[in-house]
């Protein structure tokens, strides 16, 4: 199956309508990323049906319990190849999103995916959580914040909170493990000012690979202590 069947099967089977110009957006993405992957090692996902379940469906499934508002902002944290940011952007163009990554190959390949398809509403910012957290540009001015493959819950949230305002939500795109990572995490989250709100469970078309999205409802500042300096939430998450 070819990409574009396998993306368009699998939004259709997860309800999530995309338009023509989304469509070919979408696309030219996959394209670039193919292209770039032979010497930037940006996914170890070659089968193109299989990058267009693993990457841009699973991406976009947030869109079956979430509606954006035009002129919101949404921060990725630890983008990598530019996911689920990118998608988002590209399906959502009334939302402000930005790219959030600390390795300079990978933010370098995001932006010229960004200039490539003119997407105005997405930019980029290499560096770490630890120091942009802390910057008032960033620190709680996000409506949503989301991250996928990134780090355990326990270590993300402190990544991932102090991004979010007051109100916000983070979202956390994770695996069958993320079940047990709930649990530890509960509280760190609050801690930082968090509460999980609910976890949704599905499973992905065609590969059938199971997902989770762990939805964080931010309720108070969180404490200016935090995000520790850079490597304190992974050798000592709380």
């Amino acid at each position: 199956m070819r990409f574009r069947e396998a993306l368009r099967e699998g939004l259709k089977s997860m309800g999530i309508a995309v338009g023509n110009e989304a469509e070919t957006l979408l696309i030219s993405y996959y394209e670039l990323l193919e292209r770039e992957s032979r010497f930037l090692n940006l996914t170890a996902i070659k089968n193109p049906a299989e990058a267009a379940i693993k990457h841009f469906v699973d991406s976009l499934t947030v869109l079956k319990w979430v509606s954006f508002a035009v002129g919101d902002h949404l921060m990725d944290v630890g983008s990598g190849a530019g996911f689920p940011g990118i998608p988002l952007g590209i399906v959502q163009g009334g939302v402000r999103v930005v790219l959030l990554e600390a390795v300079k190959k990978k933010s370098n390949f995001q932006q010229r995916v960004i200039e490539s398809l003119v997407l105005r509403n997405v930019e980029v910012i290499w560096g770490r959580a630890e120091e942009c957290g802390r910057e008032g540009e960033y620190r709680e001015r996000f409506e949503w914040v989301v991250a996928r493959a990134v780090a355990p819950l326990r270590e993300l949230a402190e990544y991932m909170l102090p991004f979010a305002r007051v109100g916000g939500a983070c979202i956390a795109f994770k695996g069958p493990k993320g079940k047990e990572e709930v649990k530890s995490a509960v509280k760190a989250v609050g801690i930082l000012g968090g509460r999980i709100a609910e976890v949704k469970e599905y499973r992905l078309p065609i590969t059938g690979d199971e997902r989770l999205l762990v939805f964080i409802v931010k309720e108070s500042q969180t404490p200016s202590a935090y995000p520790r300096r850079a490597g304190i939430p992974r050798k000592k998450p709380l």
